[in-house]
């Protein structure tokens, strides 16, 4: 675990969706991703599989999206299309459902918003929660397509109890894949091609594992390998003994992802998600946040699976329940969240959040993308920005393995980061702290790519940078060439040996190519 900011939640295996019940949001859909990506995360992306994993597209998810319009507004289609506009208009290609679109009604609506806007919805159900949580489900408001109110939703989620341990062992295969079918039957078939995963889980503990592997099978059974089976990761400071029901987060990641070792019960879905809110109170990060991000980078890398990655995109103060408050993000602080997740090879971004939650029950939240009232904030101008630079830079970096992963100029590299030594494409570095991270194109032997990003948000970073004689030229990405960047041959100082002197703004980075035949 990572310092203690947060030992009253995460320390007593309080999940998002616990969280958000105590902040009055309910939704077996916990809110909160609270986890970095571990440093070995770095795929490309996968081939066969769900078609998300697999179009093209760099994944940009919105977390917690627009509610479902009621049924009191007289054209409830055309202002779920109205939302979908918006957030599509912020350069997100991707929707996780959640915060009331959980239901067949409030689905049909975000499904068809999704398509013409060229989003992807992963698709959130109540009924499937209960049978994967073995709670009887809800009878207010399902009559005439209503959504349930939030008291019943928090009445739903509270996963880490005793009554929810009890819940899950009495989990019911049967209703998990009759659920599944009839998922299929009212949204598959290509009837809504926006549809692209269904939403099982966050934050399991160990204890529901095999009924998430099973809902995974069925998943994949069901609709034909086509949608993803969605599961999120706990954060690297979860508690061991409440939260992941495992020794340490890393034996937590080897029972979530080893079915060679453990067939019956592990998860294995066809990608690694965790979340990770790193920016703290008063300009200080969380000390894990590295080591979070190391630790997936190196699991994705060792089965074979694409990881996706959280930015914090709010503010929030959960001291009422011992949740160490957090600074809502400028947006140098976005990009720097992005970049590192880009460094250490996270092929999927998802925000927390899109929509502002409710504040209650000794937590305030600040404003995410959009207020409650619906309105638009600064930091939707900030993710427009970042997104459209990330739909860039990541459709360049998604085809790319993750080879290494360096914190260069630190004398003390924070917990989990490993020290750059020189390699055979860059022999020193010198000058501001960076991150240098490696990657290689399958099927282009002479090419190498290397990102630079600026370690901090706060300052400018200048590096000195000694090119070895294998590298024959460098082209530096530039993310404002044309519709979608270009790269473009830049020159090295010094006659041999030559330098390369990367100079970023706070929180970016810098993408290169490096020419090596």
């Amino acid at each position: 675990m990572a310092g203690t900011e947060d030992r009253g939640v995460l320390g007593g295996g309080v999940s998002r969706s616990r969280f958000l019940k105590l902040a009055g949001l309910g939704a077996g859909l916990s809110l909160f991703p609270g986890s970095l990506l571990p440093s070995g995360a770095g795929l490309a992306q996968t081939v066969g599989g769900p078609a998300i994993l697999n179009d093209g597209r760099y994944p940009i998810a919105a977390w917690w999206p627009p509610p479902p319009v009621p049924n009191t507004n007289p054209d409830p289609a055309s202002e779920t299309a109205r939302r979908y506009a918006e957030l599509a208009g912020a350069n997100f290609n991707t929707v996780i459902g959640g915060n009331g679109v959980s239901n067949d009604r409030a689905n049909r609506l975000a499904l068809e918003a999704c398509g013409p806007n060229g989003l992807r919805l992963v698709l959130d159900d109540g009924r499937l929660r209960n049978a994967i949580e073995g709670t009887a489900p809800a009878q207010a408001a399902r009559a005439g397509g209503q959504e349930e109110p939030e008291g019943v939703l928090q009445a739903l989620n509270e996963q880490d109890s005793e009554q929810d341990v009890r819940a899950q062992a009495a989990a019911d295969p049967a209703a998990i894949t009759q659920r599944i079918q009839e998922l299929q039957v009212r949204f598959g078939n290509g009837q809504y091609p926006a549809l692209a995963g269904i939403f099982l889980y966050d934050e399991p503990g160990r204890s529901l594992f095999p009924t998430l592997r099973f809902a995974r099978e069925e998943v994949e059974r069901v609709f034909g390998g086509e949608e993803l089976p969605y599961v999120n990761a706990w954060p690297s400071y979860a508690s061991p003994s409440n939260a992941l029901e495992a020794p340490s987060y890393e034996a937590y990641l080897n029972y979530y992802m080893n079915e060679t070792q453990y067939p019956n019960s592990a998860i294995a879905p066809p990608f690694l998600s965790f979340d990770h809110y790193p920016l703290l109170a008063n300009e200080r990060t969380t000390t894990d946040y590295f080591y979070n991000h190391a630790v997936i980078r190196r699991f994705a890398l060792r089965f074979g699976v694409p990881s996706w990655g959280f930015v914090q995109s709010m503010g929030f103060d959960g001291r009422g329940i011992g949740l160490a408050p957090r600074r809502s993000p400028d947006e140098a602080e976005l990009f720097w969240q992005l970049n590192v997740a880009l460094a250490y090879g996270v092929k999927g971004i998802q925000y927390f959040t899109y929509w502002t939650p409710a504040s209650g029950n000794g937590i305030r939240f600040g404003n995410a993308l959009i207020t409650r009232a619906g309105q638009r904030t600064f930091l939707y101008n900030y993710a427009q920005r970042a997104n459209e630079y990330l739909r860039r830079v990541g459709a360049v970096l998604l085809p790319l393995t993750s080879t290494s992963v360096t914190h260069a100029n630190e004398p003390k590299p924070p917990r989990g980061a490993q020290p750059f030594r020189g390699n055979p494409y860059v022999r020193a570095a010198t000058g501001s702290a960076v991150i240098l991270s490696f990657f290689n194109k399958p099927g282009a032997p002479s090419e190498r790519y290397m990102l630079v990003a600026n370690r901090g948000p706060n300052r400018a970073a200048k590096a000195r940078l000694t090119i070895s004689n294998l590298v024959r030229g460098v082209e530096v990405f530039d993310p404002s060439a044309g519709a979608d960047g270009a790269f473009v041959q830049t020159n090295l100082g010094g006659t041999p040996p030559q330098y390369l002197y990367p100079v970023i703004s706070p929180g970016r980075a810098r993408l290169y190519r490096l020419r090596t035949g």
